[in-house]
This record gives structure tokens, sequence and C-alpha cells, in this order.
């Protein structure tokens, strides 16, 4: 049994033997405390290390789970980043995804953005007739743009289209799961976090998917800065 160990297996033992690491380790040029380890050569750290110290959340759960939209914790998520609140109704929905976007743009170090009663209206006008039509788009059911929807074209318009079944899966409120999956895109997040923006409208209505499922059609409209809505249009034409 000396023998053995003393023999070719114990260099190879050897050579994998896990010393700690004394290279120091930066993070956008940072230095960072971080423990590291060399074997043959290289460098190994723990991947949660690596999550806390770039702030993405690193966690097991069936697996190992790496969330880069998402704080390190080092946990499973109980709750949604955007806070999961239980929609009361339409209206209520539609403050909440006003509520949330303004969120997002504080902790972004960008201003709130407003409400008016028209560019509200406009924006439930678009829900609703996407909804009534089952046509997800930024064209109207008429062929014209969804900017006719107003007599303001300086607008931007995020859409959604949320199956209820997928709701019911996730545990989710609406107004949550429509910021998630806006957040997550980077054209929806640029209108989302626009400097450009003044004014949000919110519209909600609920229909039927390209399944014939129930499904929910969210709309917000980012009126720019300086700009005006004096009136909505209910055809482009």
């Amino acid at each position: 049994m000396g023998a053995t160990v003393c023999g070719p297996v114990s260099a190879a033992v050897s050579a994998l033997t896990a010393t700690p690491s004394t290279h120091p380790i930066y993070v956008n040029g940072q230095a960072v405390e971080m423990d590291a380890y060399q074997i043959v050569g290289s460098n190994y750290v723990k991947l949660r290390d690596i999550g806390q110290a770039v702030d993405f959340n690193v966690y097991w759960k069936n697996g190992v789970q790496i969330d880069t939209h998402t704080a390190y914790t080092g946990d499973p998520p109980t709750t949604s980043a955007f806070s999961d609140m239980e929609p009361i109704s339409i209206e209520d929905s539609r403050n909440q995804i006003v509520t949330l976007t303004n969120r997002l743009r504080q902790n972004h170090d960008l201003p709130v953005l407003s409400t008016n009663n028209l560019l509200m209206q406009a924006a439930q006008l678009r829900a609703e007739e996407m909804a009534a039509s089952s046509t997800y788009s930024h064209t109207r059911p008429d062929g014209s743009s969804y900017v006719t929807v107003t007599d303001c074209t300086y607008v931007a318009e995020n859409i959604n289209r949320i199956a209820q079944l997928y709701l019911e899966q996730q545990g989710k409120s609406l107004p949550v799961a429509a910021m998630e999956s806006w957040s997550h895109s980077d054209d929806h997040l640029q209108n989302l976090l626009s400097e450009r923006a003044a004014s949000i409208g919110v519209g909600i209505a609920k229909g039927t998917g390209a399944t014939g499922k129930d499904a929910w059609y969210c709309v917000q409209l980012f009126l720019y800065e300086g700009y005006t809505v004096h009136q909505v249009n209910a055809s482009g034409n």
C-alpha cells in the first residue's frame, strides 16, 4: 500500500492538490476579497462568490441556478423582483404598472412619469382593440401605426400579451408578469428608462391569444417631454 501511494499515483494526486491562490482578483478594476485556489496552474473560485462580487444571484434549486437580473442573495427567490402584488381589478392593475414603472426608473436615478387621462384612455383603447381582434402588433387593426391613437406622434409603445394560464402556473399577478417581461427585453427596457419620456399611459384588456385561450393585452404609451395629447383617435384613418 505504501509503495502504491509513493509511486506514480502519488504524483498524480499531488498535481491535483488545491492550494490557496495569492493572485489578486479585480471586478471592474477594483480589488475584491475572494477565496481562490490553484489547481494544476489554474485559479478556481466558487460560483457563488463570483455572483456576490458582481451582484447577480446564484443559488441551488433542482440544480445550480444563475439569475443575472436579480441581486445576489444566495437563496432561491421567494417573491418577484417587482414585489408580487395581486390585482384587484383592471384599473388597479393599470395603476400598479405605473407604480412599478416609476419604481424602476427611480432605481436608475430617472424622474418619475406623470399620467393624464387622455394618454391613459389612448393606451386602454390600444389594449382593447388588440384584444377584440386578437391582433398582437404595433400596427392597429385598421392598418395604421400605433401613433395614430392620439393627435401626437411623439410617443413610444410597449405591448405585451400574457396568457392567463401562465399567470396561474407562475403564481404571478398581471402587473408583475408584464413588467418582468418588459424589463428583460432590451427594446422595451429602453422605453421604460427613456430620458425623453415625461408621461405614461397604461391599458389592459382581456381577450384570447393565438391558440384561442384567455390572454391579457397590456399596453404602455410613453409621451415625450415637451409634447401634449389633445385627443384620442378611435380610428387611425
